[in-house]
Parts: structure tokens; C-alpha cells; sequence
């Protein structure tokens, strides 16, 4: 059996006890470590849930003024159509929308209504989800504006 030079046992020797002492010193590291990076991990969660929120809004919000659009390019009348595009806004709205949808129609030639395009455009206010991220939109709220126009005739 090789026996170990003198200089490496005295200093094998010599660590026997302090690794207890080197892990005493390290006990709170990973709580700190874990302080520190919480709070960005936290905010980029709730950051990527904000985005999908907007995002599927978003869409919402574009199929609702397409179908509306749609419904106002099959009526017979401006008045008719004006109708028809506020009723369809109003059934297609999800529930978790509970704040009003603004609607805006015009029409390109209003007094020969067959001949023109028409124009719906809706807006709504989106509250944050999360109150971690509400500091991204200055006036509280994220205002979501969907145009769409389509050939009447």
C-alpha cells in the first residue's frame, strides 16, 4: 500500500473539521439568492400571462368587428345595418368582458348605401390581470381598438 506523502496528510488532516465551519457560513446563500431573483422570475411570469391576456382580447376583439362588419354589409339601410352591427358586438361579447364595447359604424357613401364600404370600429378597455404589471400601462388600463371595413355592394 502507497502511503500518502506528509505534507498531504497533515493538510488532509487539517481540513478534517472545517467543512462544517465552511457550510455554516454558506447557510443562507441560497435564501438570498433566492430574494434576489424572485422578484424578477415573478415579474416575468405575470408578464407572459399579461401578454397572452391582451393577446386573446386581441382577437377577440378582431372577430367580434368582423362579424359585426359582416352583419352590417347584409343589411338593407344605413339605419338597418347601424342596428344589426350593434346587436352582433352585443351577442358575440364574451362575459369576461364586463366593460362596455364602443362601437363606431360609417359608412363611404351613406346616402347610396349599396355603393360604398362600410367601416365598424370597436374599442374597449382592458383592465390588467395581475397588479404586478399594471405599472406597464400609464393609465391603468389597456385600450384595445379593432377597425374593420368591408365592400357593401
Amino acid at each position: 500500500m502507497k502511503r500518502l506523502d506528509p505534507g498531504v496528510a497533515d493538510i488532509l488532516k487539517s481540513n478534517q473539521g472545517k467543512p462544517e465551519k465552511k457550510r455554516h457560513r454558506e447557510s443562507g446563500q441560497a435564501a438570498v439568492e433566492m430574494a434576489l431573483m424572485l422578484p424578477l422570475l415573478l415579474l416575468l411570469i405575470f408578464g407572459m400571462l399579461e401578454m397572452g391576456w391582451l393577446a386573446t382580447t386581441r382577437q377577440t376583439m378582431d372577430a367580434i368587428t368582423r362579424v359585426a362588419t359582416r352583419a352590417g354589409v347584409v343589411a338593407t339601410s344605413t339605419t338597418a345595418s347601424t342596428t344589426a352591427v350593434n346587436n352582433a358586438v352585443t351577442s358575440k361579447k364574451p362575459s369576461y368582458m364586463t366593460k362596455t364595447i364602443t362601437v363606431t359604424v360609417t359608412f363611404s357613401k351613406p346616402s347610396s348605401f349599396k355603393d360604398g364600404d362600410i367601416t365598424v370600429t370597436t374599442a374597449y378597455d382592458l383592465p390588467p390581470l395581475t397588479p404586478l404589471t399594471a405599472f406597464l400601462v400609464p393609465s391603468g388600463v389597456y385600450h384595445i381598438v379593432s377597425t374593420y371595413t368591408m365592400k357593401v355592394g
